[in-house]
């Protein structure tokens, strides 16, 4: 990656937003999820969303869970489909706590999990050879006093690529960031669609299930993200497909949702072994 005065004006940055679903300590939650927005160019995005929040007269935070009413839906709409039309993508991973020991792995520390998982979302995200520097904002999230966490996020990636590919990693209210909002409706979706799979939802949200149509039907997807369009059978990886309209083109990976893995975690596995007299 350039970094050098010459060559200052060729490098890459983008944006990572990035949000959180799920409670890892409580029963109720089955499911403890993490997603993020990347977009080189947020503005762009702002100023789009601006004018649908205008036209609307709507200045209220838009969330998932408030998904109930027909203006939330008709905005979260015109949101998504700023999200397919603008060169931004979505990345998410999903822990089943039941099948993820916190209190061995993490020594039940919240935080601990929370860092862990953020750093291997954004590995992901940057991949093998990183070509851009990254600022991250993150939703606000509890942290007790003399904990560092963005600090620490940050300096784990860089420390694991060797490299300076985090410039910074700052916690904001989501009410403040539009581009926040989209990156929870998304990620609500996606969970959504995968407690529908695994008949968690009893009584389905109208406007919730009208949302989670209309990403089926832009997304050319039959039968939901974990499940395959044509065997039908559940599978743990979600990668978009390249997907031709008259007006644009959505690229592959536009969306992608992996559900973790714990057996075959190289990290845990290791820590196991460590672990081991």
């Amino acid at each position: 990656m350039p970094t050098s005065k010459k060559d200052f004006r060729n490098i890459k940055t983008c944006f990572c937003f990035l949000d959180e679903t799920g409670l890892i300590h409580s029963d109720r939650d089955k499911f403890f999820a993490l997603g993020i927005i990347k977009c080189e160019n947020p503005e762009k995005i702002y100023n789009r969303i601006r004018k649908i929040r205008q036209k609307y007269n709507y200045n209220e935070e838009l969330k998932w869970a408030d998904l109930n009413r027909k203006i939330r839906f008709n905005i979260a709409s015109e949101f998504f489909d700023i999200f397919l039309k603008e060169k931004i993508e979505f990345n998410s991973i999903i822990l089943k706590k039941d099948e993820l020991d916190f209190k061995k792995h993490y020594d039940g520390n919240l935080n601990k999990a929370y860092r862990n998982f953020s750093i291997a979302l954004l590995k992901l995200i940057i991949g093998k050879n990183p070509q851009e520097l990254l600022i991250v904002l993150a939703d606000d999230y509890f942290t007790p006093d003399g904990t560092d966490l963005e600090v620490t996020i940050k300096k784990f990636v860089n420390d694991h690529y060797k490299k300076f590919i985090v410039a910074g990693v700052c916690q904001i209210d989501s009410k403040s960031s539009d581009i926040l909002q989209l990156t929870d409706l998304i990620l609500g979706a996606v969970m959504y669609d995968l407690k529908k799979r695994e008949e968690l939802i009893i009584n389905q949200n109208k406007y919730k299930r009208k949302f989670l149509n209309f990403m089926y039907q832009k997304m050319n997807i039959k039968r939901g993200f974990f499940i395959h369009n044509w065997t039908r059978l559940k599978i743990t990886n979600y990668v978009s497909s390249e997907i031709y309209r008259k007006e644009y083109c959505i690229p592959r990976g536009k969306i992608k949702a992996s559900i973790f893995d714990a057996k075959k975690s190289i990290n845990i596995k290791r820590q196991e072994s460590k672990n081991r007299p």
